[in-house]
C-alpha cells in the first residue's frame, strides 16, 4: 500500500507524470544484449531521462504504476532495418524488488511501427516506434502496482536471437545513435511543498 501521508500527518502531492529513462543503440556497436532501464541515470539530460536517483524514488516519493511504454524513432535512411529488427528479437522485464511485474516481447510494448519513406532519389525516412498517446501496456484499477519510497525497480531489456547477418542490419551506422526510451505511466506521489 503506498504511503499517502507523511510521518507527521501531511498529505502527498499526486500528480500524473511518467517516469522515463532512455537507453541508446549506439552507431558501429551491436544491439544485441542486456539493456537496463532506470539503473544508470546520473550524467544524463532531462531528456534522456526524469530519475535523480538510480533504481528507487527518494525519501517521501512513491509512484503508482498504471501502465508502461517503448518509444523510439529513426529519421536516417542508414539506418532503415534496425528499428523492426531490433524490436522483434527483444523482450523486457519489469521487476519492483524482488518481484516481475510484468514480462513480454518488446513488440507488446511498442504498440504500433510507423514508417514514412520517400524514394532513395529524395532519402526521406522517418520511422516511429510506439503512436503518439497510446499506453501499449496498461496495469489498471486493483492490477496497478505501487513502487514505494527507495524501493528497487528497472526494466531489463534483452535483445537475442540474431544470425550475424541480422546484427550487421540492425546495429546503427557509425556516427548516428538511435534513441529507446521506456516510460512508467502513473501517479507520481511526493510531499506537498
Amino acid at each position: 500500500m503506498p504511503i499517502v501521508r507523511l510521518p507527521k500527518g501531511e498529505l502527498r502531492d499526486e500528480i500524473r507524470q511518467p517516469v522515463y529513462d532512455s537507453e541508446d543503440l549506439v552507431g558501429g556497436v551491436s544491439p544485441v544484449g542486456e539493456h537496463n532501464f532506470f539503473q544508470s541515470v546520473s550524467g544524463k539530460s532531462l531528456a534522456q531521462t526524469n530519475m535523480t536517483q538510480p533504481g528507487a524514488f527518494e525519501t517521501a516519493k512513491s509512484f503508482r504504476l498504471q501502465g508502461l511504454a517503448l518509444d523510439a524513432m529513426n529519421f536516417r535512411p542508414e539506418n532503415i532495418k534496425v528499428l523492426p529488427l531490433v524490436i522483434e528479437r527483444s523482450s523486457l522485464n519489469l521487476k519492483i524488488g524482488e518481484k516481475v511485474y510484468w514480462q513480454g516481447c518488446a513488440r507488446f510494448a511498442c504498440g504500433r511501427f510507423w514508417q514514412n519513406a520517400a524514394t532513395t532519389a529524395g532519402e526521406y525516412l522517418m520511422q516511429q516506434l510506439g503512436i503518439a498517446a497510446v499506453q501499449p501496456v496498461i496495469l489498471a484499477g486493483r492490477h496497478a502496482v505501487d513502487i514505494n519510497p527507495l524501493q528497487r525497480f528497472g526494466v531489463q531489456w534483452v535483445i537475442d536471437n540474431m544470425t550475424a547477418g541480422e546484427v550487421a542490419e540492425a546495429t546503427p551506422a557509425a556516427g548516428t545513435l538511435i534513441r529507446v526510451t521506456l516510460s512508467l505511466k502513473g501517479l507520481l506521489r511526493r510531499p506537498v511543498q
